[in-house]
């Protein structure tokens, strides 16, 4: 191969390395931003603003009433159109749809409490059930049964017992804690300290952890 050519091939890779990682970062660049899309009548005028920033932008809906707002950075937004005013969260590379449509609008009501709440103070994996919720749960009064709502628990190898298998572990990698003392068996690892069912006033499933913090007597 001749050095001219030798040359030439260098100068193709290293443009297609260019090309490459432009191409990388303008999607990198799409993922950073979020939208907000929706719905009203025709020609009306929209607003944003971002309560954090103060970022303003405004548009007029199209003839079918559509609207959307493109390269929004993430945050809280009020939307107003009409007089009405909506205030949402954007997050970064999703669209969040916001409707002005008093025709297609509906109300509704949700009563109830949440089996299992996300603590987004935490970047911990962690599954919480009360008392009263377990008493409502329609499983056995066993806290492997509870275990088992939780996400990423399955049941472990039935030869082992009725224990649950917490992230792929084995059920013999288990630990179990009452009020802080770890009552894990340690000779085999595939028991534990037990208590009555009634007694537990919360239980928290953990990766490869499973702690019981015994009711107020």
């Amino acid at each position: 191969m001749t050095q001219q050519k030798l040359k030439c091939l260098r100068r193709s890779a290293l443009a297609a390395l260019i090309t490459a990682a432009l191409s990388q970062n303008m999607a990198y660049a799409d993922l950073s931003v979020g939208s907000i899309f929706g719905q009203t009548e025709k020609g009306v005028t929209i607003s944003v603003k971002n309560l954090q920033t103060g970022l303003k932008r405004e548009l007029t809906s199209d003839n079918s009433g559509r609207f959307n707002f493109s390269q929004l950075p993430s945050g809280r937004y009020q939307v107003v159109a009409n007089g009405v005013t909506r205030e949402v969260n954007v997050a970064i590379g999703t669209g969040t749809p916001v409707n002005f449509s008093e025709e297609t609008t509906e109300r509704i009501a949700v009563v109830g409490s949440t089996i299992s709440p996300i603590d987004t103070s935490s970047v911990e994996s962690s599954t919480v059930f009360t008392a009263a919720q377990m008493e409502r749960l329609p499983v056995g009064r066993d806290i492997s049964d509870v275990a088992l709502l939780a996400p990423g628990t399955v049941r472990g190898d039935s030869g082992f017992g009725k224990l649950a298998s917490f992230g792929g572990s084995s059920v013999a990698e288990n630990g179990y804690y009452i009020n802080g003392f770890d009552v894990t068996n340690a000779r085999t690892f595939l028991s534990y300290g037990r208590v009555p069912f009634d007694a537990i006033g919360e239980q928290e499933v953990k990766p490869v952890v499973l702690v019981l913090n015994m009711a107020a007597p």
